[in-house]
């Protein structure tokens, strides 16, 4: 059975979810510490049985700076899967994010984008028009009444502008798209939606 492990930096922040296998490689070459095993989950060979590590840490601090690619499914992340318009959340029946239900809209839309860039109106940035910056979760029904207008234009009101996810942002980011396990609790970010809500999973 095939299990993630929680890699930590030497800080015990999270840096990303790792494959058993790699885990176990960098256990082996003196490169991390075993911080918490899985409960009851046990690693066999023909003579033994080794507990699974959940969460490891690295002995050596790594000064690494994430990036995300900017996609639909991590747009959707980072909004949490909520209309940046009504609020709504839809969930299928399991109580997953319905991500199917959701849609990315360009808050300055396309019909107004000159040479392919938009003024955002709270700030007079100029940016692309499929950008970060320009970019919203919203619910089907918001994305088809607000169409090719502002929010303004549309007198709908944006409860949040959008923005560049931080590196917080992004380990939030990267847990969204694994199933959650208890053990990994206690090292996720404080405030972190995915703290007590475990098994969210987006669309590879």
């Amino acid at each position: 059975m095939r299990m993630n492990v929680l890699l930590l930096n030497a800080d015990y922040t999270p840096l990303e979810v790792i494959p058993s296998e790699r885990a176990i490689i960098l256990f082996l070459h003196n490169k991390v510490h075993v911080v918490m095993n899985y409960v009851d989950r046990y690693i066999h060979s023909a003579h033994q049985a080794w507990e699974w590590p959940a969460v490891v840490a690295l002995k050596e601090f790594w000064n690494r700076k994430h990036s995300v690619r900017l996609s639909r499914s991590n747009v959707l992340a980072r909004d949490r899967y909520e209309c940046q318009y009504c609020g709504v959340k839809p969930q299928t029946a399991s109580g997953k994010p319905d991500i199917e239900r959701l849609t990315i809209d360009h808050v300055i839309p396309r019909a107004q984008a000159k040479n392919g860039r938009v003024i955002l109106p709270w700030s007079g940035e100029s940016v692309p028009v499929s950008s970060w910056r320009n970019l919203s979760c919203a619910c089907q029904d918001c994305n088809f009444r607000k169409a090719d207008r502002t929010p303004d234009q549309a007198k709908m009101t944006l409860k949040r502008s959008p923005f560049t996810p931080s590196n917080t942002d992004i380990i939030w980011m990267m847990l969204s798209k694994h199933s959650i396990p208890e053990e990994w609790k206690d090292f996720l970010p404080e405030g972190s939606p995915w703290r007590e809500y475990w098994d969210v999973e987006l669309e590879s």
